[in-house]
């Protein structure tokens, strides 16, 4: 409340162990513009884009719009990602990736709607067409290669496939897997997962600052961040 400068949420499980998607939406945790604005996907998905500069643009995923975490169990979406969620997961604890043949359909992660993954594919058209860098933010990895095998959003490989069909696109910024990762991925686009505060001791600080220029990124980290530098 007393940065100086906006502030981009995105939503993950921890948020969503506390709170409904409508109890988040009315708080300061919702990032999301107000009113239905051109730009922004359909429901109460909270993804959304803006551009903080020329030619660079974030786009922030909302990881959790296929979860049973947050929703109202009597809601079209919860009712889509459970019955999703058991085709893969056969566990009477579906937090167990025990014996699963694709470990990251679990309850604690998520995926995205197909109508998320259309609004995606059409902003990053946009950013194409005008030449844009694009950095993506969401709260699951999206790259077996910057995560372990149970941490990953449901499909991611859908999420992937929109990006990799683009040019625009630098930089993957995710959270989630407390140990972090990284991969720079075929078609050039960096995958950063950043390591979980939450593993912070409460007497000291953790946090990272991403500098952002025409040909790179350098991320500074303090406690558990490790520094990086990403070249486009």
């Amino acid at each position: 409340g007393r940065l100086p400068v906006p502030v981009h949420h995105a939503w993950g499980n921890h948020e969503f162990y506390n709170f409904s998607r409508a109890r988040l939406a009315r708080t300061g945790l919702n990032s999301r513009p107000a009113g239905a604005m051109a730009g922004l996907p359909a429901g109460d998905c909270q993804a959304y884009h803006f551009s903080p500069a020329a030619r660079f643009r974030v786009v922030v995923l909302d990881a959790y719009d296929l979860s049973i975490l947050g929703r109202e169990p009597d809601s079209p979406r919860y009712r889509e990602s459970l019955r999703l969620l058991r085709e893969k997961n056969p566990n009477d604890n579906l937090n167990s990736p025990a014996g699963l043949e694709e470990p990251r359909f679990v309850e604690f992660n998520g995926g995205f709607s197909q109508a998320q993954l259309d609004w995606f594919d059409e902003v990053l058209k946009f950013s194409d067409e005008n030449q844009e860098k694009v950095i993506v933010m969401g709260h699951l990895p999206i790259h077996p290669d910057a995560s372990d095998r149970v941490c990953l959003a449901w499909n991611y490989e859908d999420a992937l496939s929109v990006i990799h069909s683009h040019q625009c696109v630098v930089c993957f910024l995710a959270g989630h897997l407390h140990d972090g990762g990284y991969c720079l991925d075929s078609h050039g686009v960096h995958h950063l997962t950043l390591e979980g505060v939450i593993e912070t001791p409460p007497e000291s600080n953790a946090f990272g600052t991403i500098y952002v220029y025409e040909d790179k990124m350098i991320l500074k980290g303090r406690g558990r961040i490790s520094d990086r530098v990403m070249h486009f």
